[in-house]
């Protein structure tokens, strides 16, 4: 992986622009997740895509979209490899100006709850509009190269547009105002737990924060995020183990507490279920 430019809020990527290469495979099941949206786009390379237990044909210029939560790996690469631009984007950092985008009626797709036609963006746009996210993928990258004044405006700008292209597909994707109250809510929570997820949480403490009940909350969040809040929180623990696996000679045990995790064998059962692969083996891969 090669970070073009990342931008951190409290020492946490909350904006992230990278290539990554990936070698020839064939029948790979290492699946993943994250707690982040991801825009990505096929610079080279052809092969399989198994995005939510559905295959998808990979081929150059190609273009996929996913939500929070949805476990996505590529099975298969042709012989001469495959390389990626990707886009890494918190949900709370693209709702800096929140208001604007509720008005926009993208967020709903944001939700891995709504339903999609597919992630893979060719299948849902024309040719024309195809093209016109290709260029604001390439404007992007060039915002983020370069860092001209005000870019980040720029680029979040950019990004908006890819979404609302995505979104005018789903002619009922608007919100009623009790919708736009409760995503709203929900990601005050949401901001609090991308700062504080190596703490411990409990729902009564995220409860208070929003003034929900147990229950109407635990639905609540689900709706909003395709996921429960328990999911979501472990994601992101997860997410911050990799890094530090990757990054670090740290011993298991050490990765496991500073990312929020009691015990090892938590960890190890929750790093399994959402990678499918044990903390030792994901470290001798890499």
């Amino acid at each position: 992986m090669e970070i073009i430019n990342e931008i951190q809020v409290n020492n946490f990527p909350a904006l992230r622009l990278f290539t990554s290469d990936a070698s020839a495979r064939k029948n790979n099941l290492r699946i993943h997740y994250h707690s982040l949206i991801e825009l990505s786009l096929i610079i080279e390379g052809k092969g399989i895509y198994k995005i939510n237990g559905k295959r998808h044909v990979i081929n150059a210029g190609d273009m996929f979209f996913f939500r929070p939560n949805e476990a996505h790996c590529i099975t298969d690469i042709e012989e001469n490899g495959m390389k990626l631009l990707n886009i890494h984007i918190a949900p709370y950092y693209l709702y800096t100006n929140f208001q604007n985008a509720l008005n926009s009626n993208y967020v709903k797709i944001l939700s891995s709850a709504f339903p999609l036609i597919s992630n893979k963006i060719n299948d849902t746009l024309d040719k024309d509009k195809i093209a016109e996210i290709r260029s604001l993928f390439n404007s992007i990258r060039n915002e983020m190269e370069n860092k001209n004044s005000d870019y980040l405006t720029v680029v979040i700008n950019y990004i908006s547009t890819i979404l609302i292209l995505i979104s005018r597909v789903y002619k009922d994707g608007s919100f009623s105002n009790k919708e736009r109250q409760s995503y709203k809510k929900i990601l005050t929570v949401i901001d609090y737990i991308d700062n504080n997820f190596n703490q411990e949480i409990t729902l009564d403490t995220l409860c208070e924060k929003v003034n929900y009940s147990r229950c109407y909350f635990s639905s609540t969040f689900k709706k909003c995020m395709g996921m429960s809040l328990w999911d979501y929180l472990c994601i992101k623990r997860i997410e911050c183990a990799l890094n530090l696996i990757k990054t670090t000679d740290k011993n298991l045990l050490d990765i496991a507490l500073e990312c929020g995790f009691n015990n090892t064998v938590n960890f190890n059962k929750m790093f399994k279920k959402y990678t499918n692969v044990s903390p030792g083996s994901f470290r001798k891969g890499n």
